[in-house]
């Protein structure tokens, strides 16, 4: 296929050791997808978004520097070859105001399809059927991208920093698939999963442990972040329990009319992947003691956390005006509907597929009023963030039935047991939880649960990187 990225790079028209400022007013130079394309190919090239970054990069005689700057200083623009990229560089033909219009993935969008489609110009009256035949073209074009890139990825895992790479790839594959109307790659994901069990029962999630709060590398590490951030701005901490990477790309999708941006992280969650022990981590930024607790009280360690401020801690549609939140500082609000839709999906008779899941959590948002309440958050100026404690998958009975050992009813792919009674069970995986000796996670092998074998659910607990990577997400316009 050919690449947008390269014809974007042609039209730089760079040259070895003469330096190029690029000032993108567009956003799609600086957008992730081309500043892979750079590091791929070799490109000698730095990132600037402020004048002394400028300078310093000035110094290491960079082939390229790309900066969201509108303008340079003229003692700096005297020493620089510059070019401003703006809505009439791109490579295929659109009206200006036209190209203004549209988001950083409606013009990437645009540029994959002409690639191979080369089509006239782009107008007005034309662009909701272009942006719409270019956003089919390009899904497929995303997705096949991707699952060569989780094939190289997903051969040698080497540590928990890859194992989260590898996480994230797979859930944007997963999501795109649906997007397409595909199913993932069937040997694809055995590979995946193949990959996600070695590394984690061979131990490589422990040291993830060590990491400082700041790393977020697992979910009790969350709560000393927002703290670390000082009270210089009132924080919401928005839990969506359930919500994968997958799902995450459900709700982005939802919320794109709001116009946000996001910065994103990934993490691990804890295992079992389930609500009682990941989501309690979350909230007592704790990764042992969770194990042992009977009945966690979520709202009393939030405020008892933040005791120096006023705390507000909220289910879903408990909050939707002003005087609600008068006078919070630290707001935290759950919501439970990517788990509660997971578990009440019933899939389709000889399917194990998330589909239809995906298809009733878009159904939901369209009606949901979660946009309402983001944007109320934001518009009183707090610092919104988005978390979670495990992702799900589609799965299907094992023909082992341990009832009165499972943690959570509806979490059937793990549970919890106490040390002395694994004799007890068969033909199980097990994981060693760090640093709580007494207790041995039990997992369903590959994608099955704990259920007879004519049961087919949605459901989590165990291993698959679409239960235990979890995004970290934070608002950040």
């Amino acid at each position: 296929m050919a690449s947008w990225c390269r014809k974007i790079l042609n039209r730089l028209s760079l040259q070895t050791g003469h330096t190029k400022l690029v000032l993108d007013t567009t956003g799609v130079l600086l957008d992730e997808r081309f500043i892979e394309f750079l590091v791929e190919n070799g490109v000698n090239f730095q990132i600037t978004d402020a004048t002394q970054e400028l300078l310093i990069s000035l110094q290491l005689k960079p082939d390229l520097i790309l900066s969201s700057l509108s303008e340079v200083p003229s003692h700096i623009e005297k020493k620089l070859d510059i070019t401003v990229w703006d809505y009439t560089s791109f490579p295929f033909d659109i009206e200006q105001f036209v190209a203004a219009g549209l988001s950083v993935d409606q013009l990437i969008s645009l540029m994959v399809q002409d690639g191979e489609n080369p089509g006239g110009l782009i107008t007005q009256e034309n662009i909701a059927l272009e942006l719409q035949k270019s956003a089919a073209y390009s899904n497929k074009y995303f997705a096949k991208k991707l699952s060569k890139k989780i094939h190289v990825h997903a051969y040698y895992v080497e540590d928990y920093n890859a194992l989260i790479n590898l996480g994230r790839l797979w859930g944007e594959y997963v999501h795109l698939c649906f997007v397409v109307n595909e199913q993932p790659d069937e040997d694809l994901q055995q590979l995946v999963d193949d990959a996600a069990s070695q590394a984690v029962l061979a131990g490589k999630l422990k040291n993830s442990f060590f990491e400082q709060e700041s790393s977020l590398k697992s979910v009790d590490k969350i709560r000393g972040f927002l703290k670390g951030l000082g009270r210089g701005r009132n924080i919401a901490l928005i839990c969506f329990d359930g919500m994968g990477v997958a799902e995450w790309q459900v709700l982005r999708r939802y919320l794109h009319s709001c116009n946000f941006t996001f910065s994103e992280k990934y993490m691990f969650s804890l295992i079992p992947t389930m609500t009682k022990i990941s989501r309690s981590a979350i909230y007592y930024g704790d990764a042992q003691n969770v194990y042992s607790l009977k009945s966690p009280n979520e709202s009393k360690q939030f405020r008892d956390y933040f005791n120096d401020r006023k705390c507000g801690f909220y289910r879903e549609s408990e909050f939707g005006s002003e005087d609600d939140l008068l006078g919070i500082e630290m707001v935290t609000v759950i919501y439970n509907f990517f788990d509660g839709i997971g578990h009440h999906t019933q899939l389709p008779h000889g399917k194990i597929s998330k589909d239809l899941y995906f298809q009733n959590l878009q159904n939901y948002l369209n009606k949901s009023k979660i946009k309402d309440e983001l944007l109320l958050l934001k518009g009183l100026g707090y610092k919104i963030y988005f978390c979670s404690d495990h992702g799900c998958v589609a799965a299907q009975g094992n023909g082992q039935k341990i009832d009165k050992y499972l943690v959570e009813e509806a979490s059937k792919r793990a549970t919890l047991i106490n040390r002395t009674q694994l004799a007890n069970f068969y033909d199980v995986d097990h994981y060693e939880i760090p640093f709580v000796n007494d207790k041995v996670t039990l997992l369903a092998k590959g994608r099955t649960m704990f259920a007879s074998k004519k049961v087919r659910e949605i459901s989590h607990g165990g291993i698959t990187l679409e239960e235990l990577i979890v995004p970290f997400v934070e608002i950040t316009d």
